[in-house]
């Protein structure tokens, strides 16, 4: 009885580190920094993302800034697979409501597990309002992860991006969004399916 406790103890343990995660693309700016592309009401407008895994994504952050002229606004999450250093198709998409306005936040998107298997992507947003948009690291490179220094940008409004719709800062402010993921932490799953099957087994030895 006392060794099913136990394991009853170390799997409610294992829920919840299963529940850490780590970062596997940043380049969210400090507290304070308030650059922001504005890209238009409706327009996309994404960076492109090198991740240091291909895991699935679970949950991803996006800086985003709005002038009190802005009003509050709907902000939709863009998630691309890279094409050859192009964009490529679409992955996942997803709308917070009511935004407030006139400060900095970081909008953090709940995912459903998207991209795995995939370690490049583009990653943006669309904002219905003018005087909003996703900030601009002032950081010339990610802390994890690297960028090829190129954002995408729906100029005409058409809801896709085209082959001369992509740009290229070279220089301050760098085209570096700022964006972070997050994945499941994979050591914390196999710790717990370890421990389930441990409490599974003492089950039925004890039958």
């Amino acid at each position: 009885m006392k060794r099913y406790i136990g394991l009853l103890a170390l799997v409610g343990a294992l829920l919840s580190v299963a529940q850490a995660t780590i970062v596997d693309f940043d380049n969210l700016p400090a507290g304070g920094y308030q650059f922001y592309y504005a890209g238009g009401a409706n327009q996309i407008v994404l960076d492109d993302v090198q991740r240091t895994t291909s895991n699935a994504i679970k949950q991803i952050d996006i800086g985003y800034f709005s002038t009190a002229a802005a009003g509050p606004g709907n902000v939709t999450l863009y998630v691309f697979a890279d094409n050859n250093g192009f964009v490529g198709s679409l992955l996942y998409t997803s709308t917070i409501t009511n935004v407030p306005v006139g400060q900095l936040l970081v909008l953090s998107f709940a995912t459903p597990n998207i991209a795995a298997g995939i370690q490049n992507l583009w990653i943006g947003i669309a904002v219905d309002r003018i005087e909003a948009g996703m900030l601009l690291s002032p950081n010339p490179n990610p802390t994890i992860g690297t960028s090829a220094d190129v954002f995408a940008w729906d100029q005409n409004n058409n809801g896709s991006i085209d082959q001369n719709e992509y740009f290229f800062f070279g220089g301050n402010p760098v085209a570096n969004f700022a964006i972070k993921t997050y994945v499941p932490e994979p050591a914390s799953m196999l710790a717990l399916g370890a421990g389930l099957a441990g409490l599974v087994g003492l089950r039925r030895r004890k039958k």
